[in-house]
């Protein structure tokens, strides 16, 4: 799906008002636009090239707040409830942990005044009062990861762990990855918050090739070590990892022999290897090389490429 079919369908999420104000944006602009912001009591903003900008009336985009049109409390509430499908009870556990995946792959993050379980200490079921949407518009860019992909399996599968910092790529170009290895290979894909497929209704909305399983919405956890025990894969691809659980899962995967693709968020190999979990699975032979992503103008773009293993040890 291109990428202006895929804003098309986030502005369906809009109210009226909003959709026009985005639709009034150059054509050559809305291409870059990855998210939609509406805060209530602000004005409307989209996120584009790593930088957040007004949206004024007429469509200009501005980095001063002054122009930018102001939102109404029934635009985040249309927001909110047409990400829903109207139906909050049915989403309960997107609700506990902020976000939802709407059709076409476009993740709904919002948050608000969280409903706190006395008897648990965190958020069950319910967060009211929404004071914030944000519309991440789902990215697939075919081939982006292809010299990634030369790079790290040249010599066959291994490992891979790929880095960045927050905005940097990671996701849209793990999940090109995974339609690289599914092509030869099985591939067993955690999709923990449903945005790397994107799956609705069972249905990957983005290409992940044709030998990929998709665990949608499971936690990491029990998305691994199932997929280990039913699926016989020969590749788990998972997204941020870091976690003692996830050390535990995919250290797991290891030991069945399953070879594991995941990313991470550092700026650096240095602080890849200053995480804690994330350097034992590195010691632990998980990951046979390291990719980091850059950000700005080198957002998805490789800007080291290295082997792992006894630089783990330093």
């Amino acid at each position: 799906m291109k990428q202006t079919g895929r804003l098309s369908q986030a502005l369906m999420l809009l109210s009226p008002r909003t959709q026009e104000l985005i639709k009034s944006i150059s054509e050559a602009e809305k291409p870059e636009i990855n998210e939609i912001r509406l805060r209530r009591g602000g004005k409307l903003s989209v996120s584009a090239c790593g930088r957040e900008y007004y949206v004024c009336p007429g469509g200009r985009l501005s980095l001063c707040g002054d122009d930018g049109a102001e939102l109404r409390d029934d635009d985040i509430d249309t927001a909110f409830n047409r990400a829903l499908g109207g139906s909050v009870h049915s989403f309960r556990r997107e609700i506990a942990e902020g976000y939802v995946t709407a059709a076409g792959g476009c993740r709904v993050g919002f948050c608000g005044q969280a409903v706190i379980s006395p008897e648990k200490g965190y958020v069950t079921d319910s967060v009211r009062d929404i004071s914030s949407v944000n519309i991440r518009i789902a990215r697939q860019i075919k081939g982006c990861a292809e010299q990634l992909f030369s790079q790290a399996y040249k010599s066959g599968l291994t490992g891979l762990l790929i880095a960045g910092p927050p905005s940097s790529g990671k996701t849209t170009v793990l999940r090109d990855l995974t339609r690289l290895l599914s092509e030869k290979h099985r591939v067993s894909l955690i999709d923990e918050r449903n945005e790397i497929a994107a799956s609705v209704g069972g249905r990957p909305q983005n290409d992940v090739g044709p030998h990929t399983d998709v665990f949608s919405s499971y936690d990491k956890y029990s998305a691994i070590m199932t997929a280990v025990r039913v699926m016989s894969p020969q590749v788990i691809v998972c997204d941020e990892i870091g976690s003692r659980k996830d050390l535990e899962a995919l250290g797991y995967a290891l030991g069945s022999g399953v070879c594991i693709a995941a990313t991470c968020h550092a700026a650096s190999y240095e602080q890849v290897c200053g995480k804690k979990n994330i350097k034992k699975l590195i010691r632990a032979g998980a990951f046979g090389a390291c990719a980091v992503l850059g950000t700005g103008p080198l957002c998805g773009k490789l800007v080291s490429f290295s082997l792992t293993g006894a630089k783990a040890d330093a």
